[in-house]
């Protein structure tokens, strides 16, 4: 089993590629992120893991689907209707593939732990049959 409680370190973070390769465009700051992926891989369905990003903001469109849960730090995630959401540590927010929004990390560095699906969005009414 794997352990994300706020309070143990969560070491072995690794540098990841700047957030402009994944097609964020950074707003202000210099935002730079770093991670460890615990279960599976860029190429399978399902990742599990841990993220960190620097202070800044960016805007960005999600890549896949993800349930993150932030273990430090404070964000504000701002859609794209201007409404907006406050997260602190404990706090758990979901993405849907495509969502576009930006994030405002207003602490020194904000880190998640992450669980991502990178497959096709399945229906709620299809997935309860």
């Amino acid at each position: 089993m794997l352990d994300y409680a706020q309070n143990l370190s969560q070491d072995g973070l690794e540098q990841w590629h700047p957030l402009e390769e994944i097609g964020a465009e950074i707003l202000s700051g210099s935002p730079a992120q770093s991670g460890r992926i615990d279960y599976g891989s860029l190429e399978t369905p399902l990742i599990v893991g841990v993220w960190q990003c620097t202070q800044g903001s960016f805007k960005v469109s999600y890549p896949w689907n993800e349930l993150a849960t932030i273990l430090e730090g404070n964000i504000t995630i701002t859609f794209p209707d201007g409404s907006s959401h406050d997260f602190g540590p404990g706090d758990t927010h979901y993405a849907t593939k495509g969502d576009t929004v930006t994030w405002t990390i207003h602490s020194e560095k904000v880190r998640k732990a992450f669980f991502i699906y990178t497959g096709d969005q399945v229906e709620a009414s299809v997935a309860a049959e």
